[in-house]
Parts: C-alpha cells; structure tokens; sequence
C-alpha cells in the first residue's frame, strides 16, 4: 500500500470544488441558482474572444507562455495601472496567474514561515500553511 506523509491526510476535498457540486446539483433540480463559489462563468465565452482565441492559436501562440505572463499583457496592465491610478509600475514587476489561488500560494510562501498563521478565505483549501 501507498504510505503517504500525515500532512496529506488534513488536504481533504477543496470547499470551492464541494460548493460547485452542489450548485451543479440544485441547478440540474431546475433551482435557480447564482453560484458564487469557484469563480466559474455561468454564462458563454463572449464571441470576439472565442475568435480571437481561435486567431492566436492558427498564429502558433499555443503552449506554455512565461511563468509572469506574456510581454504584452503585462505591460497593458502597467499601461492600465497607470492610467488608472497614476502609478509607475515596470511591466517585469507585473505577474500575470491563471487564478487567485495561485496568489495566495506565493503569499503563504513569502510569509508562511514556522509559528506564523495564515488565514485563507473559505471556501479555499482546507490546506492552512502554520
């Protein structure tokens, strides 16, 4: 049998996952349901950017981009940023992620040393860094 570290046996079922399944499950009983839980649309990808995903993929822009982001997005947000709020913000120091978990990952890293709690905001990872 597969002997695994004790720490695995605290991960459990991720909330934001429990949360979509019961939604998922109410809607497909006809309820009228908002689900705020995961971050999911509940509506179709808006058609300009189906195209232009289907654009950017027949120019060969397909696999991994670059652990920040590509180039021009980040520098769209600087742009933004800037426009926005009158700050200065060099597009190397802009880091585009695929969500927010992936954010509160890297501030557990940044801060999470021994002896220090993180609050996570449920539903999340049942996973807390101490």
């Amino acid at each position: 049998m597969l002997k695994t570290v004790a720490a695995f046996d605290r991960i459990g079922e991720e909330n934001a996952f429990a949360v979509l399944a019961r939604a998922t499950k109410l809607a497909s009983e006809g309820k009228d349901i908002v689900n705020l839980g995961i971050g999911q649309p509940d509506f179709p990808t808006p058609p300009h950017i189906v195209e232009a995903a289907v654009k950017a993929l027949k120019d060969g822009h397909h696999g991994y981009t670059p652990a920040t982001g590509i180039l021009p997005l980040r520098e769209a947000v600087s742009k933004d940023l800037n426009r926005r709020f009158g700050v200065e913000v060099d597009p190397d120091l802009v880091m585009i992620v695929p969500g927010g978990k992936v954010t509160m990952y890297a501030a557990i890293l940044l801060f999470g040393e021994p002896g220090v709690d993180i609050l996570y905001p449920d539903p999340g990872s049942r996973s807390i860094a101490r």
